[in-house]
């Protein structure tokens, strides 16, 4: 039992939510589309630079300070009450980027990445008034319908990402109930807001 919560553990912190959006801009632009050519090195540089601080270096940070001034008991928010303002930070910081993202003359599927990652992130946040949703999954549920988008949109083939989002979904969502953080419930509920949420902000600025 105790090497299975070991697993779980690794699953939990190499799929965190933190590193989602960062981790789907990268995989965006090594993909062989024009996307290599439409924005130059330097500039992928500094956007994934940028994505990482707003979404992953602020955020933690914020976290840290709040559990040193007792706002929040643990890092990993264990208690539903204690998600409400990480979250509402975590949002403002997404939409910050955007706004600076669209600063800049950028292929469209970007700006749609960042703003749909930024509106998931709300929906959760007011699920989470009321209910400890999984975040986790709905950032892996978000990134695996991102990829077939990113499939159907840059006619690309990305099944073996597709596959191993869909497994590393698995994965982490079993780590999850492993580790006791959520119900099976919160679990599925999270990845469904992720994939269907994604996949219906695609159709509608479609």
């Amino acid at each position: 039992m105790r090497f299975q919560k070991s697993i779980a553990l690794i699953f939990s912190t190499l799929f965190h939510p933190i590193v989602i959006p960062t981790l789907g801009m990268f995989i965006l632009f090594q993909l062989n589309t024009y996307i290599r050519f439409a924005v130059t090195p330097g500039a992928r540089r500094l956007i994934l630079l940028l994505v990482f601080i707003n979404t992953a270096i602020a955020p933690v940070l914020s976290l840290l300070i709040m559990k040193r001034t007792g706002y929040v008991k643990t890092l990993t928010l264990e208690e539903r009450n204690e998600r409400i303002l990480p979250l509402l930070l975590a949002t403002a910081l997404f939409f910050i980027t955007y706004y600076m993202l669209r600063q800049l003359t950028l292929p469209s599927i970007v700006y749609f990445y960042i703003i749909s990652a930024t509106l998931l992130l709300l929906v959760t946040l007011m699920a989470s008034f009321f209910w400890k949703i999984s975040i986790h999954m709905v950032a892996l549920g978000g990134i695996t319908a991102f990829l077939i988008i990113t499939s159907l949109l840059l006619r690309t083939d990305v099944s073996r990402l597709i596959i191993a989002a869909f497994v590393a979904s698995g994965l982490t969502g079993s780590s999850r109930l492993i580790l006791k953080a959520h119900t099976p419930a919160e679990v599925y509920a999270g990845y469904l807001l992720g994939f269907l949420g994604m996949m219906g902000l695609f159709i509608y600025f479609r």
